[in-house]
């Protein structure tokens, strides 16, 4: 017998590496497609959630403080709460705020900063259907400003290149409730 016979293989041929990494290559393919709509799912469903928070965090304070709260986009990155101020950008981030303005009337001023949101992350936009740059909450949880029988305010989330049902839509009633959609890019 050969010495060749009674030695075990060690390792691939160079053949075997090369099918086994032209293999890899195709797979890979196949799935990054599919992976980059997952990661834009996900950044969308976090980023909607977000926003969703801050609704039902500024109905639950109102609730809880008998006040008006509202939330309002930010026109301002500053890490000072004194500095801020609405502004009508949502991509900003946004703010939570105790809103003692009269009931009906804009918001001219934030009375004391509740919470705050960071801006959005990735180039993804958020515009709203409403007039007003805000949506204040008075001291019943109810939304000022939306009468029987609107329909109710609604805050569309979008990003570039989305296709099928990736795009959020977040709804508030005049009770103050909101939720979060998916809804065709």
């Amino acid at each position: 017998m050969s010495n060749r016979a009674e030695r075990a293989q060690a390792g691939f041929t160079l053949l075997e590496l090369i099918i086994t990494v032209a293999l890899a290559a195709i797979l890979l393919s196949l799935a990054l497609p599919s992976l980059r709509a997952v990661v834009q799912n996900n950044r969308l469903t976090v980023q909607a959630n977000d926003l969703q928070t801050a609704f039902q965090f500024a109905r639950s304070e109102a609730l809880k403080r008998s006040r008006p709260v509202s939330v309002c986009a930010s026109d301002t990155s500053s890490a000072d709460d004194a500095d801020l101020e609405c502004g009508a950008d949502w991509t900003l981030g946004w703010i939570a705020y105790v809103d003692d303005e009269i009931e009906g009337t804009d918001a001219t001023g934030i009375d004391e900063v509740l919470r705050r949101w960071p801006p959005l992350r990735g180039d993804a936009t958020l515009n709203h259907d409403g007039d007003e740059d805000f949506v204040r909450y008075l001291a019943d949880g109810s939304v000022d400003g939306i009468t029987m029988p609107a329909p109710p305010l609604v805050f569309e989330l979008r990003i570039p290149d989305c296709t099928g049902e990736n795009a959020r839509d977040i709804s508030i009633v005049l009770t103050g409730r909101s939720h979060v959609e998916r809804v065709e890019c």
